[in-house]
C-alpha cells in the first residue's frame, strides 16, 4: 500500500507491504514524521511522535518491540525504503512508468537522482531512504 510521509519538507511517498512496515520505515526516517494512505484511513495511519512514545505505540499496535519487528521484517523494510519517491500519490504513476522503461541500472539511478533534484528543500529524504535500504541489504 502506498503511504505519504507526513513531514515539514517536500511531499514523499513510499510503498509498504502493510502498516507494520510503514511504521518501521517512518520511525527509521524520523519518528517526528508520520504516514498516511491516500484514502486517509485512520486505522492505517502512522502517528507523529515529536515527543517520543513510538516504542510504546508500536508495542501496543503490533505486539512486539520495534527492534524485533525490524529483525524479522528487515527485507520488507529495505524494499519500502527503496520505494521512496519525491512527490505525491498522483506522481507515482509517472515515476513508476519511467522506472519500468529503464533497463540499465546506472540509467535508473541517474533518473532517480534527477527526479529528486525537483525538491524545494535541502532535506533529501528519498536519497536518505535509498541509502538506508542499501545499508540494510549489506
Amino acid at each position: 500500500m502506498e503511504y505519504s510521509l507526513i513531514n515539514p519538507s517536500d511531499p514523499y511517498t513510499f510503498i509498504a507491504a502493510d502498516k507494520e512496515i510503514a511504521a518501521l520505515v517512518v520511525a527509521i526516517i524520523n519518528p517526528a514524521y508520520g504516514g498516511e494512505t491516500e484514502d486517509h484511513n485512520e486505522e492505517m495511519r502512522i502517528p507523529i511522535f515529536i515527543f517520543g512514545g513510538f516504542e510504546e505505540w508500536y508495542q501496543d499496535e503490533f505486539g512486539r518491540a520495534p527492534k524485533d519487528g525490524l529483525i524479522e521484517r528487515k527485507a520488507d523494510v529495505a524494499q519500502a525504503l527503496d520505494s521512496f519517491m519525491l512527490g505525491g500519490f498522483r506522481d507515482r504513476t509517472r515515476y513508476t512508468a519511467a522506472l519500468e522503461a529503464i533497463d540499465d541500472p546506472e540509467k535508473r539511478k541517474a533518473f532517480i537522482e534527477k527526479w529528486n533534484d525537483g525538491r524545494t528543500s535541502l532535506n533529501n529524504i528519498s536519497s536518505f531512504a535509498h541509502s538506508l535500504s542499501e545499508q540494510m541489504r549489506g
